[in-house]
């Protein structure tokens, strides 16, 4: 593999990281208000609360919306090896999800499967209208 192929591999997968970052702090009121509607969470002081009120309660709606974009970007922007972005990118918050138990690991596959198929398709439709 030449320098150039990698660099660009390392680009896209950034694109895809920075995008995924980017998308789900502008979409968080959308899956934040989805948590609270799922979840009922009750609200309470905790160690992040000096930041902000319900600050874990935003914590975990952006790691719904997370799960949710990352495989979009990774499936648009990565040609070659996804399983490996999705398996080092998506770690992290799928042990952290973990932790809330059975109904937000549902969850969190289906944001993650969702994400990948809406990515998938908008691929098939970017190779379409290339052609």
């Amino acid at each position: 593999m030449t320098n150039n192929k990698r660099s660009k591999k390392i680009v896209n997968l950034l694109l895809s990281f920075s995008g995924a970052i980017v998308f789900s702090l502008m979409f968080l009121f959308v899956f934040n208000n989805f948590y609270v509607s799922q979840f009922n969470p009750v609200m309470f002081n905790s160690m992040f609360s000096l930041w902000s009120y319900g600050f874990d309660i935003k914590l975990n709606s952006f790691i719904f919306a997370y799960s949710f974009f990352l495989p979009l970007f990774i499936t648009i922007f990565v040609s070659k090896r996804q399983w490996l972005a999705w398996l080092i990118l998506i770690f992290i918050p799928f042990t952290m999800v973990l932790v809330g138990g059975q109904k937000h690991l549902l969850w969190f596959f289906i944001f993650t499967v969702a994400g990948g198929l809406i990515g998938w398709l908008i691929k098939m439709m970017i190779e379409k209208l290339r052609k």
